[in-house]
């Protein structure tokens, strides 16, 4: 719920498009950084709020139980309250239509948010691996048709297969995460010059402990 880091590349050269020419390059930047930052209190204020609701309404084993099942956590409320009154009451009906329109809109939302990114990022290890020729000759649209279809394949294998979401976030996602988004920036502010401005700070030394303390709790975990 609290990553979006794939679509931060698209959005910064939206945002360089929109205003770099007429205000300059560290406008830009100042802007990203405060569309950024406010994105981001809003979205931990209404997943976190939402996350507390779930976790006062519910006990711990009807969480398991949630979990256990695979289905959102409004699917399980609607089932739970159906389950209680006996009959399926006006509330559970609504609750169980809402659960499906929420899924629905936060698939997509997730979805495209991390295609673009995605999508963005396929199609240069293809030019930058898979390609000899001349990169400047290449066919966008063929390109991003061939990267698209291996995208929506290996999303509907995994729909398929239908893991525990919430296991394959912690086995797989969280690592990842935590090196793209804590160690790797850290890395290239220490090692690129134009990043420079940035080293030294105490929030680095912060960003760099939640990542290895990330990664070192997966691995915990694992062995």
């Amino acid at each position: 719920s609290f990553n979006f880091s794939p679509i931060v590349s698209s959005f910064v050269v939206s945002k360089r498009e929109e205003y770099e020419k007429e205000f300059g390059r560290e406008f830009t930047e100042r802007k990203c950084s405060q569309i950024i930052s406010r994105a981001s209190m809003l979205m931990v204020a209404v997943v976190m709020f939402f996350a507390f609701s779930c976790l006062f309404t519910l006990s711990p084993q009807n969480m398991a139980d949630a979990k256990a099942q695979n289905i959102p956590v409004l699917s399980y409320l609607a089932n739970h309250f159906a389950s209680l009154s006996g009959t399926k009451s006006t509330f559970a009906t609504v609750l169980e239509y809402g659960a499906s329109i929420i899924a629905l809109v936060a698939i997509f939302k997730s979805f495209f948010g991390h295609y673009l990114g995605t999508l963005e990022g396929l199609n240069g290890l293809v030019l930058k691996f898979g390609y000899k020729g001349d990169k400047t000759k290449v066919s966008m649209g063929k390109l991003n048709t061939i990267s698209m279809i291996f995208i929506m394949g290996s999303t509907w294998v995994v729909a398929y297969a239908n893991p525990n979401i919430l296991d394959l976030i912690e086995a797989m996602g969280a690592p990842i995460i935590a090196s793209l988004l804590c160690l790797l920036p850290m890395y290239a502010i220490r090692k690129a010059p134009s990043l420079a401005k940035y080293r030294g700070r105490l929030d680095n030394v912060f960003v760099t402990l939640i990542g290895l303390l990330t990664i070192l709790n997966i691995v915990y975990k694992l062995f």
